[in-house]
């Protein structure tokens, strides 16, 4: 038994320094190991994380839908509301017909009377207003949004485009 110990104790003397690295390698990988799992397979099982948290408490129902859609539909011109959630957010889309972009954006603004305070502090929302051009009006669509920290609806710069001529076409 004395020279085997003999044997452990010279190969630790002439590989000491090898062994240490070897050692320091395995508790590398290990910690490599370790940090890869908790970022690729981490503790959200949701695609939004826990940017959704608290807002089982207070779902769009049905019967908001309907009612911010019968309350946009009460005005002339509307030809089809759509209205749908998607994780923090309100879609309200739009089309309309011989409205004016001015116009539009009062109907949307109005609609927002339709959504109750609490659900405005929690969920953004974005409106697209579509219409095809008519004698009285011209083609646009334009997009708004609300966001939980704002008050009212910012809209996107909606300038038509001038029509080319030849001339302008080199």
């Amino acid at each position: 038994m004395g020279e085997k110990m003999k044997k452990i104790k010279d190969l630790w003397m002439n590989n000491r320094v090898l062994f240490v690295l070897c050692i320091v390698v395995i508790v590398c990988f290990i910690i490599i190991g370790v940090v890869c799992a908790n970022l690729f397979f981490g503790n959200s099982s949701s695609v939004y994380g826990d940017r959704l948290e608290g807002l089982s408490e207070y779902p769009v129902t049905e019967e908001e839908k309907e009612a911010i859609i019968t309350s946009i539909k009460e005005n002339e011109g509307i030809k089809e509301v759509e209205v749908r959630t998607q994780g923090k957010i309100i879609y309200i889309r739009i089309e309309l017909q011989d409205v004016t972009i001015d116009r539009a954006k009062e109907i949307a603004v109005a609609s927002l009377g339709e959504i109750n305070e609490e659900k405005k502090a929690m969920y953004d929302i974005h409106y697209t207003l579509v219409s095809d051009e008519t004698s009285t009006s011209g083609e646009f669509i334009i997009m708004g949004a609300k966001n939980i920290n704002r008050s009212q609806i910012i809209w996107n710069n909606n300038n038509p485009m001038p029509p080319q001529t030849e001339g302008d076409a080199q």
